[in-house]
């Protein structure tokens, strides 16, 4: 008989202000492209190409405190349905929605949105409440416009942080069936689907980081995949047991909004993430998405004794080059780093006692 369970939860909730965030000084860099190219045409070398002044290079941001910051409110929500076909198949199908409102952030503008405005139009077309700090001037080009060295901004209360998606997970335990009979099987699979992860600025604009690299600055630029999954099977015969487990973690746009500002999202600014390596194309619109398959073996010699061996990346899949993150270099370590290590092993005793 099949059998449907409904569940659901709401809570709310509030954060108040950190020292940090009310009275205090974060500075922090981060990797910055110049793109103005009438800056870029004022620092050239005798050959016409730019030179090292208009190069790519360590932006600083310098956050500062606001005493009259007011405390985060959260609203949670998830709903979900359970199914159970049989007695030893059941699936899961949710939905959750979580909002901050007030939520505090440094300057969504982003220093680098900062620092173009900047570039383009001095101290009187950067937003209000920041500033630049100047760099020292380019000793090849000397009357050439100053580059920035130091963005100032301050914590503030954005209108709401929202988020919402979709969970589904499959579990099943059984024994095979025929000659198999002696093997029983775990299943386990799980994917969540991102829909939305939107930040609503004090103005009203709002930007869209789901299924790009934002946010970009908080969580060095590991990015949002709308989709990620993972599915693992135990084989279990006597005291063997043999389980393979798949991931899959989807691509994403090289674009950040809360970087670059609102709106840009197309391919023509993904340029604006690269990092100015000499092996970044020219523009990278899209990352790949990553696959990765792990691989583990354990053996119970008896109640107190098991020993084991795992195999990461079991068939070698090579991490998708991500020219706009700066967390690691070209990929992406939140995701990818199996990809970059390549095939590992592990192997160990566990011992009760």
């Amino acid at each position: 008989m099949c059998l449907l369970t409904l569940r659901g939860t709401f809570s709310r909730g509030f954060r108040v202000p950190s020292f940090a965030e009310t009275n205090g000084m974060n500075v922090a860099y981060t990797t910055y492209n110049v793109t103005n190219q009438n800056f870029i045409n004022q620092h050239l070398n005798a050959n016409g190409t730019a030179n090292s002044y208009a190069q790519a290079y360590s932006l600083g941001q310098n956050t500062a405190g606001n005493p009259n910051l007011k405390p985060e409110i959260s609203t949670n929500f998830t709903g979900a349905a359970v199914i159970r076909p049989t007695d030893w198949l059941n699936f899961t199908f949710g939905y959750y929605y979580i909002k901050k409102s007030n939520y505090i952030a440094p300057n969504p503008l982003g220093a680098t949105a900062i620092a173009n405005a900047w570039l383009s139009g001095g101290d009187a077309a950067v937003p209000a409440g920041t500033s630049v700090t100047p760099d020292v001037i380019d000793t090849q080009n000397p009357t050439g416009q100053v580059r920035p060295y130091m963005v100032n901004l301050a914590y503030l209360n954005t209108r709401s942080l929202v988020t919402d998606g979709v969970d589904m997970k499959v579990n099943a335990n059984v024994r095979l069936p025929g000659f198999l009979r002696d093997v029983r099987l775990i299943s386990t699979g799980q994917a969540t689907y991102v829909r939305s992860f939107n930040l609503t600025m004090p103005d009203g604009q709002v930007q869209h980081w789901a299924g790009t690299l934002a946010p970009y600055n908080a969580v060095s630029a590991s990015g949002t995949p709308r989709w990620r999954a993972n599915w693992s099977n135990t084989f279990i015969w006597k005291n063997l047991s043999v389980t393979p487990t798949v991931y899959y973690t989807s691509g994403y746009k090289n674009v950040a909004e809360d970087t670059n500002g609102v709106g840009t999202r197309s391919c023509a600014d993904s340029a604006n993430l690269l990092v100015g390596s000499a092996y970044a194309p020219s523009n990278q619109c899209h990352i790949k998405n990553w696959w990765d398959v792990d691989l583990n073996v354990t053996y119970r010699i008896n109640d107190r004794w098991r020993v084991y061996t795992t195999v990461y990346n079991l068939l070698g899949f090579r991490a998708p080059a991500d020219y706009g993150t700066y967390g690691s270099y070209l990929y992406n370590s939140s995701w990818a780093e199996k990809g970059a290590i390549m095939r590992s092993f592990q192997f160990g005793v566990n011992v009760t006692l």
